[in-house]
């Protein structure tokens, strides 16, 4: 993956190759202001958004995501991505690699466990009269969880590692967008 955005020091930073890539640059390009201050705002959303290494990746329901950025970062309550920004999200999803994929499709599954604990009813019976979740299920399960969250945490820290050493090269310099193919 390319490091198109960057957040350090509370800020979104944009690479100068990100102002290149039509998609970006488009966004950049109708904000006519000087201080370039709603571009700044959509692209640092695209970045929360999209990018495996934001902070809000662990909200994977999207209409959740799209409501704590807007409220986190400020952005106004009524504002909603248009055509540009989704295009620019779509691009920008496309630089992702198979391990952040794979990630975010684990947190997915997780998420989704999650809330099935939560919504256990042990007074459930099925048409029997027999208890739908039995405690052998339930203990079986909740036993996994650790495991389970170890190995999510691992993941995370594999990727955010894999991202730092692809967009490093000799020199401890970065990489620019052309240094490699972009499907990387």
């Amino acid at each position: 993956m390319i490091r198109l955005f960057k957040y350090e020091s509370y800020k979104v930073t944009i690479s100068e190759e990100a102002i290149l890539l039509k998609p970006f640059k488009a966004i950049w390009n109708r904000d006519r202001t000087k201080s370039k201050d709603r571009a700044l705002d959509e692209l640092g959303f695209i970045y929360f958004f999209c990018d495996p290494r934001s902070d809000y990746q662990y909200l994977t329901d999207e209409t959740e995501r799209k409501k704590a950025i807007k409220e986190g970062e400020g952005l106004p309550e009524k504002w909603e991505p248009d055509k540009l920004v989704l295009d620019a999200m779509d691009f920008y999803n496309s630089f992702k690699p198979t391990s952040a994929l794979l990630l975010e499709d684990t947190r997915y599954a997780v998420d989704k466990l999650r809330k099935l604990l939560k919504d256990i009813d042990l007074e459930d019976k099925d048409d029997k009269g027999k208890p739908i979740y039995t405690l052998n299920t339930i203990t079986a399960t909740i036993k996994q969880i650790p495991s389970l969250v170890k190995d999510l945490d691992e993941a995370e820290k594999t990727l955010t590692s894999e991202m730092m050493q692809k967009g490093r090269m000799r020199g401890q310099g970065e990489k620019t967008i052309f240094e490699d193919d972009l499907n990387a």
